[in-house]
């Protein structure tokens, strides 16, 4: 059976790549800020290093990385696609809860009296929670839906040829 990749898969399969980088990016950012932990605390004589963070930006960097995978994959249309387009949401929604653990403007946000932040920090929180949240859980339901109708399910099967 010929298969043709559609305008929808193909915009989904930039978006994947594209939305994948950004999640890279943002990893390599949180690793950064791990390493630059780790070199304070050493400086000040703590010899312990903040495990969870590396952790947690190493689970974003590889959530980047199935993204970026799966996207070029739909661009092929190979049936792998599909899997990891869903493992790639699947991991966003977990990097978006954890975030609220490990993202410390955004872990900060229980602590603080909420009348008493600025307008400059409401801007910052906003922009992160969009960032970290907002987007990746949204577009985590885009993808679960779009990989759930009938018609994405059958373009990705295991028999169907590109």
């Amino acid at each position: 059976m010929e298969q043709h990749r559609t305008s929808g898969m193909t915009a989904i399969a930039v978006l994947n790549i594209v939305v994948g980088v950004i999640v890279i990016v943002g990893g390599l950012f949180q690793l950064l800020f791990a390493l630059t932990l780790t070199y304070e605390l050493l400086r000040l004589g703590a010899f312990e290093l903040p495990a969870m963070r590396f952790m947690f930006s190493f689970l974003i960097l590889a959530t980047g990385i199935v993204g970026l995978i799966a996207g070029i994959k739909m661009l092929f249309l190979r049936p792998s696609a599909r899997e990891l387009s869903l493992v790639f949401a699947g991991l966003l929604i977990v990097s978006a809860v954890l975030s609220f653990f490990f993202i410390p403007i955004i872990a900060s946000i229980w602590t603080y009296d909420l009348h008493s932040i600025s307008a400059e920090g409401w801007a910052r929180l906003i922009l992160f929670c969009v960032i970290y949240v907002v987007l990746p859980v949204a577009y985590a339901l885009l993808l679960y839906i779009v990989f759930s109708t009938l018609s994405w399910k059958a373009a990705f099967a295991k028999g169907a040829t590109a």
